[in-house]
Order: structure tokens, then C-alpha cells, then sequence
């Protein structure tokens, strides 16, 4: 049995990510007019617009954490145009641990991710990491 396309995407992300490949991600995952929904009141919340403001936004997740975040699925449950994920993101930043779990929903067309909405089982502790 072949995986749903899009449990195959959003894997697809978290490994190209894992290994800094934001090329891959901008090319070949993420839609034109991709959004993704960060929560939160720290550096990084917001809504980041297309691919150039969340190619930035990952690029900032990896710099603030000197490459040691990783967003490792748990599981991915897929639907017709939606993929959901529960995930552990682990990181490390100036002598600080992140170990929080949450999830990611990511809405898909054309076989790309349009967008992203992230939800942080303690959006606290993740606001406090980052700020």
C-alpha cells in the first residue's frame, strides 16, 4: 500500500527541514502563496505570507536555535485536502531546553502546502524559548 500524498508532503517537509533544505522546501513543497500561522506573543509569531517571508521565518527558527531545533512527526492523519500532524520540537538556545509537543495543520492544493497552522501544546514555555 502506497502512502496518502499527503502524509507523504508533510514528511516530505519535516525531512527537507531536518536537513536545512530550504531549497527543496521552496521548490518542490510549499505553494506561491503559501501562509503559515505561527501563535504567540515571542519574536516569531505572526502570519508569514508566501514563500519568501516563510523560507525567512524557517531560516530564522534554525539560526536562533544554531540548527538544533527539530520537528519530529509523531503521527500524520491525512485528509482530502488536509494533512494533520502531531509532532515533538526539540531545540536548544543559549543553555535553554525546548521539548514540547504539538500540532501542525497543513491545508494542501496541487499537491502543495498552502498553509500551515502550528499549535504548541504549551505555547508559554515556546514564546519564553524564543524570546
Amino acid at each position: 500500500m502506497t502512502e496518502h500524498p499527503n502524509i507523504a508532503l508533510a514528511r516530505d517537509s519535516y525531512d527537507a527541514l531536518s536537513k536545512g533544505d530550504l531549497d527543496h522546501i521552496r521548490d518542490n513543497l510549499l505553494a506561491d502563496d503559501v501562509v503559515f500561522h505561527v501563535p504567540g506573543r515571542g519574536p516569531l509569531a505572526g502570519d508569514y505570507r508566501g514563500k519568501d517571508q516563510v523560507l525567512g521565518y524557517l531560516a530564522r527558527l534554525t539560526e536562533t536555535t544554531d540548527g538544533s531545533v527539530r520537528f519530529e512527526p509523531e503521527s500524520i492523519l491525512p485528509g482530502d485536502d488536509r494533512a494533520m500532524a502531531t509532532v515533538r520540537v526539540r531545540g536548544e538556545r543559549a543553555g535553554r531546553q525546548l521539548d514540547d509537543r504539538g500540532v501542525h495543520v497543513f491545508r494542501i492544493a496541487d499537491g502543495r502546502i498552502s498553509e500551515r497552522w502550528s499549535y504548541p501544546e504549551n505555547l508559554y514555555s515556546t514564546d519564553d524559548f524564543f524570546a
